[in-house]
């Protein structure tokens, strides 16, 4: 492959990479709204005495918020790897012609996928999980 092909093949993905980030801040702003209303209702749930079964669906409701951002923090590595490997699969199809030092940098640090990313979402998602379930069900003020 000469250069020019490859670098607008290289510009291009990068192209593609910047459309899925508006995507996917625009996921990621819908999943911590969502955990905004789930820790809402509970606590509009603890102020109204709400029964046992209004206290199971906001449960309910919180638990797939919960998975809802997992999901959400999933697409956004998915995206970091799948640009990743189309970037690699670039560079082996190249053959001489070397891509970009950001580029062969991108592929370094996401060569192992990206662990802190998933930790950071699962742990925003699951503290507001406990945010939204625990004071349903065990008295805050213990």
């Amino acid at each position: 492959m000469d250069i020019m092909t490859s670098a607008g093949l290289e510009i291009s993905l990068w192209e593609i990479f910047a459309a899925s980030r508006t995507a996917n801040a625009t996921g990621l702003i819908a999943g911590v709204i969502g955990v905004w209303v789930a820790a809402r209702f509970s606590s509009v749930m603890i102020d109204k005495g709400a029964n046992t079964l209004g206290k199971v669906l906001c449960t309910a409701f919180a638990v797939g918020v919960f998975l809802a951002g997992l999901n959400i923090a999933g697409f956004i590595t998915a995206t970091f790897d799948g640009h990743a490997e189309a970037l690699a699969a670039l560079d082996v199809a190249n053959g001489a012609v070397d891509l970009g030092a950001g580029s062969l940098a991108f592929i370094e640090q996401n060569a192992s996928g990206n662990p802190i990313g998933m930790a950071a979402g699962s742990l925003i998602f699951g503290v507001g999980l406990l945010i939204a379930v625990l004071p349903l069900w065990f008295n805050p003020n213990d």
